[in-house]
């Protein structure tokens, strides 16, 4: 009895030291030394942080933040404060966050997260989903308040709590809002005060991250199972190639190529009239699988992404750490340099049995990072058709070539991206992919080729691709 009351006392300790790890108090120096070294890597090693405010408004956020550390906080408190910094360097892959284990207990295991998404009318924001049971509250309901908040300056709040360019900020934040407003409000709530237009307040129970964990999954379509990371079926008149991921380790490429070919020539003896190739659920990952795919269709040489490098030892060192060694011209460059890469000529070797008929690229919101720039390539050569829905989560002008860190004192963990990727046709003003057919997805693969071949016959343009 006594070992178990000793096991037990010793498993309640462990508990106990957890909870205060999580919510322990940091002193005012160590996040002001960790707020320092945000100003540092935002400054000198992401690609570019100017694309929306200029370092004077920078430097006057900063200042802002470092006035206002004046007492102990938790690392949670800490990560809500700068957050909107990495909103504003308009960087969909930007990410800041804390490891499960270090968040305060009620965002780690309680139910901390308001429940709603919401959706714009062009007047009024009205409940789109509410992914709690048992709700007196309904989709369509209008929201006037929350919190005894006005709605519409919440949404543009939550905005800065989220990552992208402007537009696409917003985007999130009606898509998101349930838990992007928790990350605004400073203390933790488990019920919400909702206001609704005929003036009637609600009290609604929050829900847990995994909640929305799980319906953010959802609506990328990232959480969808993939048989693999490409996989192919004949329906009907068409080939259909369901690129579901290119987050391929780099010991299997071989092995994803071989697939590939094996693919086509699967394709050639079915001898389709159309080939699709779906991306409309891929998050990128190997940009050289796009270019495997691409191989098996298009023969004509094609115009590649350009791209600016920012040069630091931060990332040097990150490299370092994973047992990989930065190019020679990098480590040449001067500290801070931003070094141009033109983008180059692609041109396709000799192939046998390249695929011939009608190519169909088709997009969606989940079309992202690596899968953007498959999608972007083509549509900026004309090499096929690009259709489907326009991406809101992703843009062809963008940051990659992720590097990360964690703040010593916090343990607050920085993403975001040391190159700014540059679209073939140089065009930086129109940062969509606008579909060439737009078609309203499904999962219904013969439906959504019944809609594309039936869009193509009496909604092709001119600027259509009639390859």
């Amino acid at each position: 009895m006594k070992k178990l009351g000793y096991s037990l006392f010793s498993l309640l300790l462990a508990a106990a030291h957890a909870f205060a790890q999580q919510d322990v108090k940091l002193s005012p120096r160590q996040l002001q030394e960790d707020l320092a070294l945000v100003k540092q890597q935002i400054y000198n090693v992401h690609a570019y942080p100017y694309t929306e405010i200029d370092q004077k408004e920078y430097d006057r956020l900063f200042s802002e933040i470092h006035s206002g550390l004046k007492d102990s906080l938790t690392a949670t408190a800490f990560m809500k404060k700068i957050k909107p910094l990495f909103a504003r360097l308009c960087d969909e892959h930007a990410q800041v966050s804390l490891p499960d284990s270090l968040l305060e207990t009620p965002y780690r295991s309680g139910g901390a997260f308001l429940p709603i998404t919401l959706a714009f009318d062009g007047k009024n924001y009205r409940i789109d989903k509410i992914l709690n049971e048992g709700s007196p509250l309904q989709p369509g309901d209008v929201i006037t308040q929350i919190d005894l908040e006005d709605i519409d300056k919440l949404v543009k709040r939550s905005a800065g709590y989220s990552s992208g360019y402007p537009e696409q900020r917003l985007e999130k934040a009606l898509k998101q809002f349930g838990y992007l407003y928790t990350w605004t409000v400073p203390d933790a709530r488990s019920h919400f005060k909702i206001t609704t237009r005929n003036g009637k307040t609600v009290r609604l129970a929050g829900v847990s991250a995994n909640t929305w964990k799980a319906e953010l999954d959802r609506q990328s379509g990232w959480n969808v199972q993939c048989q693999d990371y490409v996989y192919y079926e004949n329906i009907g008149d068409a080939g259909y190639i369901n690129a579901c991921s290119f987050n391929v380790p780099h010991q299997d490429l071989d092995a994803v190529q071989r697939r590939i070919d094996t693919i086509y020539e699967q394709v050639k003896a079915d001898a389709p009239k159309y080939l699709f190739i779906d991306v409309s659920k891929n998050s990128g990952g190997q940009s050289v699988v796009g270019s495997m795919l691409i191989d098996g269709f298009n023969g004509k040489p094609y115009r590649g992404y350009s791209v600016d490098f920012r040069r630091s030892e931060s990332y040097i060192r990150l490299l370092k750490s994973w047992g990989m060694d930065a190019p020679d011209y990098y480590k040449a460059a001067n500290e801070g340099d931003l070094i141009h890469i033109a983008g180059d000529t692609v041109r396709p070797d000799e192939r046998p049995g390249r695929f011939a008929g009608k190519v169909f690229i088709v997009v969606g919101n989940g079309t992202f990072s690596s899968a953007m720039m498959f999608a972007t390539i083509i549509k900026d050569n004309q090499l096929a058709t690009i259709v489907g829905e326009t991406p809101t989560l992703g843009h062809p002008n963008k940051f990659g070539e992720m590097y990360n860190t964690a703040l010593p004192n916090t343990k607050v963990r920085l993403l975001f991206g040391v190159k700014r990727w540059l679209r073939p046709s140089g065009d930086t003003e129109n940062n969509q992919l606008i579909p060439d057919l737009p078609i309203p997805l499904t999962d219904d693969k013969a439906q959504l080729i019944k809609r594309v071949l039936v869009k193509r016959q009496t909604g092709a343009t001119a600027s259509t691709p009639q390859r």
